[in-house]
């Protein structure tokens, strides 16, 4: 079913969208070779063990090179996670310093198009899961055009938002906004996209339970921050256009959540372009997370379904027509031409899992694999 919140009416879907369920972790584990007719799509695979990234094609698995990331002198030690900008020119990564005692934290851009450092940013007083791509990275927090790139911290009990001018090596207006400068609530703030120096974000509260939605903001430096309406942690932008889709709830209509108990009980996802919202709904499925895929003609939805038990992604057209679900657990779920791709645990390790959905098959293959547990998939190159 969709709803279309401008038009305020629904369109209601024949019964011939049949859901096709598949088990995931048995496919996973059966299907060798490559996933049928995938566009080719370039995987980055970063490994926190020693600062690696490995690029995969996701059409047949095949390594296409693989490189160390760089460290600033004094450090030695990777972070947790890295995020790769949209054309693949930018990789925004963390760095310690774990020989001296101090353990020293510095965020490092790498310029893969000139191979160099391009600006670091240190981060001492900075703790894990301080910084906001740790949490949830986004290629939208890069405007590689514009060779600029945003990201939210917390230090010392207080937030920073910066935007870092690539091209200067520097930080875009000289300064970092604060909250004391911002006069908002405390919290992680958490970049969504960016387009020049201008950058909307939401603030993540640190050391609580997430909430169904966040005040959205809009700043670029040298200008007030300005509220501009709501969002979630478990949303997703097209970097193309710039189309935010967020999981919401909307109380009149059925959920397959308690709205009343610990679970967000998100039934619907709004699609944000332009001012104008439209509203994909589900209420068979308590939604965690959504994303854009197959190039942004489909939405993916991960949730948990309580008809059958599982935690499944269900997959969406733009109209709101069903196009299937699989059930099964994947990590570091990003967009491919045709479906997406992610990683499943693996033999100590992970593998790359790549899902068909264009031509409605939903046909899942295994890729690629290691053995080293600290392999993020960080990005999909299209």
């Amino acid at each position: 079913m969709f709803y279309d919140t401008v038009n305020e009416t629904f369109h209601v879907r024949s019964p011939g969208d049949v859901i096709k369920r598949m088990l995931l972790g048995l496919i996973l584990a059966l299907v060798i070779g490559t996933a049928h007719a995938q566009s080719s799509a370039v995987a980055w695979i970063y490994t926190a063990s020693d600062g690696s990234i490995v690029r995969v094609n996701t059409a047949n698995g095949a390594i296409i090179d693989a490189y160390r990331l760089p460290l600033s002198p004094a450090f030695n030690v990777y972070g947790p996670a890295a995020i790769v900008s949209s054309g693949g020119r930018f990789v925004a990564y963390t760095a310690i310093d774990n020989l001296t005692g101090t353990n020293n934290r510095q965020l490092v851009v790498y310029d893969t198009q000139v191979g160099a450092i391009r600006f670091t940013y240190d981060l001492t007083g900075v703790s894990d899961g301080a910084l906001d791509f740790e949490r949830t990275g986004r290629s939208a927090s890069f405007d590689e055009a514009a060779q600029t790139f945003a990201f939210g911290l917390v230090r010392g009990g207080a937030w920073e938002m910066v935007v870092a001018n690539l091209a200067s090596e520097s930080i875009a207006g000289d300064a970092p906004l604060t909250n004391d400068q911002a006069a908002i609530e405390n919290g992680l703030p958490v970049v969504e996209v960016v387009r020049g120096t201008a950058v909307r974000f939401f603030i993540l509260p640190l050391g609580a339970g997430y909430v169904r939605e966040y005040t959205a903001y809009l700043w670029a430096p040298g200008q007030t921050v300005t509220n501009v309406g709501a969002s979630s942690a478990f949303a997703d932008v097209l970097p193309s256009s710039s189309e935010i889709a967020v999981p919401i709830h909307n109380p009149d209509l059925p959920s397959a959540g308690d709205p009343n108990g610990p679970s967000l009980a998100y039934n619907g996802v709004d699609l944000v372009r332009n001012g104008r919202v439209s509203m994909l709904y589900d209420g068979q499925l308590d939604i965690r997370q959504v994303w854009w895929i197959a190039g942004g003609s489909q939405v993916l939805l991960e949730g948990f379904n309580p008809a059958s038990g599982a935690d499944v992604y269900k997959v969406y057209d733009r109209g709101g027509a069903v196009i299937g679900e699989i059930s099964g657990a994947l990590e570091d779920v990003h967009a491919t031409p045709d479906g997406f791709a992610g990683l499943y645990p693996s033999g100590g390790g992970a593998g790359l899992a790549v899902v068909t959905t264009a031509d409605g098959t939903l046909t899942t293959a295994s890729v690629w694999g290691t053995g080293d547990p600290t392999a993020r998939l960080v990005f999909v190159q299209q």
